[in-house]
């Protein structure tokens, strides 16, 4: 009998982490996060008490992640959650187009931009930047995301060895959305983001500030969510956990000045058409955002120093 999904997640090879990246300092369990990510063994959460950033370990290797991501476990498979991945992926145009529109008046430049976007999923972004005359380029690790761009998109994304086809190539931005949080190693990614930047390039990212947000925390006081639902390949699918302090610390240290930082953008909860929902949503984050950086996401625009 072929393993169940769940048990071909928990035989992924693993690794352990068991030093912060960004103070070297020895990480603490912290069992209220396997609770939210309803982690179940061997995988397990560690923290830094000192710049609280959190992570996964033990978590998979670079086998076990490439099998999770080239699997249909992650792109809607039975091992998703949510399973409506390409309803999600179209309903983030209009958004992306707000943040190419906000790029391009940051960067008050007269001429195209050179984008490269990094984690490209299926290719929604580099559709947007092509479609606002902008020369755009993706990177996208998982096989079958890149084959849903170029049949959904119509866009030919790179894969991981592809990153050599770019070789002394600059670019005036680097756009990653919802991928650092990912990576196996955040820093030595952006010092290599840093190195293909033109002087003073822009490099804009967003990650979740996962749980520790206001609407998570009212969630799980009302029990009615706030935490994964069960235990499946989008408990595993990220590295660390980033607070906004964390995130400052991280972009200085390889390179980067941070021009803005928020955690809540209105263009991701529009209210047109009207949804009492998202009015509920733009006010309690935005509120959340204003008052302690409370926000679900964290969305830094940066400048490579």
């Amino acid at each position: 009998m072929n393993d169940s999904w769940q048990q071909q997640l928990r035989k992924l090879p693993l690794e352990e982490v068991p030093h912060c990246i960004l103070c070297g300092a020895d990480g603490k369990p912290d069992p209220r996060w396997n609770g939210y990510l309803e982690l179940t063994p061997p995988f397990g959460v560690l923290h830094c008490t000192s710049c609280m950033l959190h992570w996964l370990s033990p978590r998979p290797n670079a086998e076990g992640y490439a099998r999770l991501y080239s699997d249909a476990l992650y792109f809607g498979g039975r091992g998703a959650s949510p399973a409506g991945y390409m309803q999600l992926a179209k309903r983030r145009m209009g958004y992306f187009r707000a943040r190419i529109h906000a790029i391009a008046k940051i960067a008050a430049a007269d001429a195209h931009l050179a984008i490269l976007d990094y984690g490209a999923a299926t290719g929604e972004f580099v559709r947007a930047a092509l479609d606002e005359g902008h020369e755009c380029m993706g990177i996208e690790l998982s096989a079958d995301a890149r084959a849903t761009a170029r049949a959904v998109n119509n866009v030919k994304l790179l894969s991981a060895d592809g990153i050599q086809q770019i070789g002394e190539m600059q670019f005036d931005l680097v756009h990653m959305n919802h991928v650092l949080e990912h990576m196996p190693d955040p820093m030595s990614h952006l010092l290599w983001c840093h190195r293909v930047l033109r002087p003073h390039g822009l490099l804009v990212l967003e990650v979740p500030q996962q749980f520790e947000n206001d609407l998570d925390r009212l969630r799980r006081w009302l029990h009615v969510g706030g935490r994964q639902k069960r235990f499946d390949a989008y408990s595993l699918h990220h590295t660390y956990f980033f607070s906004p302090n964390a995130m400052k610390l991280l972009l200085n240290g390889s390179g980067f000045e941070t021009l803005n930082l928020v955690t809540f953008d209105p263009n991701s909860t529009p209210l047109s058409p009207f949804s009492l929902k998202n009015v509920i949503l733009r006010t309690l984050l935005g509120l959340a955002d204003r008052l302690h950086h409370g926000g679900n996401i964290i969305e830094v625009f940066s400048r490579k120093l």
